[in-house]
């Protein structure tokens, strides 16, 4: 909160300044002026919530300022601190909705009782504001998300949709006769939203799409669509000539570096050959994702050796097999490895050879599921991983899906206790389900649901009620700043706990503190 004291007579405004106890009324900053225009150029530079203000002042007086700051400052509030009872002044502070009149020489007791009326009105009209601007931004998140469903199907072929996205692109002015695309598949994206945005991936997508508009603002129109868990579309707008390729790859890469930069995102690109108009756009999607296969994902950079041979994921399936009947975790696990470490000695691996392996490793676990009659939902490695030691997790976890399936691995609730007690002693640290996963050797899956069937909650919720009573016990026994707290239990980010200890406990941790020590 933010006061401006304005009065020509310099006393005045010391008087006010030492009168009020301003710490008990939020406010932290206070500035003064002698003169209408002065308090003009203070208005515009620091915005003020309450103004203290004299009628009578050489250069402009008051009710010429009342009338400037009823036009252009209507939310402020105003307190008139007058030596004389005009009418024209009180008409005056009436018209720019004033919240009183206090005569000089004035009193303690006025200034605090119409400085109170004064916050309480502007904490309220705040208040307000903020959850129109929240409610209007829900909604503006909520008709993307819509629009961007409808890009999804209508890429698949779905033409129902056409005109929505026609009106939609041509409102965000991107023009519909010459767009190119761009397909940018995210590498590291599982991880990040894991470890850095504690799960939440619609604040992941928030990031992102943020970033990208601040650094494309040079280039013009453009739209980003989340294709699916791995991939998005990037939608710019070219003329016929193709003459702005350069200065496509260049943002491109602008964007790129800032989410590499900012949040540690990697990623890889692959943008269409030419342009073409909204109805054909999946041409342009299909030249994009061509151009992205292409992409080496190899981090060995000295050549194979020349008796080097093409590693064979189908050689595996018996051994597979074997493991699946005798349920053995640890030579599923050995086994994927292996091979993984075969594929990392490839001096160029190119993402679609890797896709080739997945809907390999796919075919093998569906026969598998046939063969113990299991019929498991979502048994499937994602066809767009990019990284051989995502992809070898992922491969390693299905297979324990299928272990745990059949019973061969049996209902062990030693295992889940253990990682109960596991989350009470790390809870401050990022657990996560993957992680829990390689700990002990169970699917993510298989973790999810045992333990919410033995303890009624999801490890997720369960960490989080860890970190906020710790957190309740540190504000009300400790005077820890609330940035240390955070870090103490677990958030490198103060204002996301502050987030979330707000959503659990119902005010923010400051209030909760104060609350807790006058109780």
């Amino acid at each position: 909160m933010k006061v401006l004291i304005v009065d020509d007579e310099e006393h005045v405004r010391e008087g006010i300044e030492l009168a009020i106890d301003w710490d008990k009324f939020g406010v932290k900053e206070r500035y003064q002026a002698e003169n209408g225009l002065e308090a003009l150029n203070m208005i515009r530079l620091h915005r003020p919530g309450v103004l203290f203000c004299d009628m009578s002042m050489p250069e402009m007086d008051g009710v010429q300022l009342l009338d400037l700051i009823r036009e252009d400052n209507p939310d402020m509030k105003i307190i008139v601190v007058s030596g004389y009872n005009d009418f024209m002044y009180t008409r005056a502070t009436i018209k720019a909705n004033g919240v009183d009149y206090i005569l000089k020489p004035f009193k303690k007791k006025d200034l605090e009782q119409a400085l109170l009326q004064a916050v309480t009105s502007w904490k309220q009209r705040e208040n307000s504001l903020r959850i129109e601007r929240d409610t209007e931004f829900l909604l503006q998140q909520a008709d993307f998300l819509v629009i961007e469903q409808k890009m999804t199907q209508f890429l698949k072929g779905d033409t129902s949709h056409y005109s929505e996205i026609k009106s939609y692109l041509l409102k965000s002015r991107l023009p519909i006769e010459h767009i190119r695309a761009a397909v940018i598949l995210m590498r590291n994206s599982t991880t990040l939203i894991e470890q850095r945005f504690n799960g939440d991936g619609e604040l992941f997508a928030f990031a992102l799409i943020n970033m990208a508009h601040e650094s494309m603002e040079g280039y013009g129109s453009h739209q980003l669509f989340r294709l699916d868990e791995y991939r998005w579309l990037l939608l710019t707008a070219e003329d016929a000539n193709y003459s702005l390729t350069n200065k496509l790859n260049h943002f491109i890469k602008k964007v790129t570096t800032a989410w590499e930069a900012t949040i540690g995102l990697e990623v890889l690109t692959g943008t269409s050959h030419g342009a073409t108009d909204l109805q054909h756009i999946q041409l342009q999607l299909v030249s994009a994702r061509t151009a992205l296969l292409q992409c080496n994902i190899s981090s060995i950079s000295a050549k194979c050796d020349n008796a080097y041979t093409e590693p064979g994921l189908s050689n595996l399936e018996m051994l597979l097999n074997i493991a699946l009947e005798d349920g053995n975790k640890a030579f599923v696990a050995e086994l994927i490895h292996g091979f993984a470490e075969e594929l990392r000695t490839c001096n160029t691996l190119l993402l679609k050879d890797l896709q080739m392996y997945t809907k390999e490793a796919n075919y093998m676990l569906e026969r598998a599921s046939r063969q113990i009659s299991k019929d498991t939902a979502d048994l499937s490695i994602p066809l767009w991983i990019s990284y051989i030691a995502e992809w070898e997790t992922k491969t390693i976890q299905q297979w324990w899906r299928l272990i745990e399936d059949s019973g061969a691995d049996g209902y062990e609730g030693r295992g889940i206790q253990a990682i109960h007690e596991y989350i009470q002693q790390h809870f401050h640290e990022n657990v996560t389900l993957s992680a829990l996963s390689a700990t002990f050797h169970f699917s993510p899956q298989y973790i999810a649901k045992k333990f919410k069937e033995m303890y009624n909650t999801t490890v997720v919720t369960y960490q989080t009620d860890l970190r906020m009573e710790k957190a309740k016990s540190l504000l009300a026994h400790t005077d820890m700043p609330i940035i240390k707290i955070a870090e103490l239990v677990g958030y490198s980010d103060e204002n996301y706990f502050s987030k979330v200890f707000r959503k659990h406990q119902g005010l923010p941790p400051l209030k909760y503190r104060k609350q807790a020590r006058d109780s």
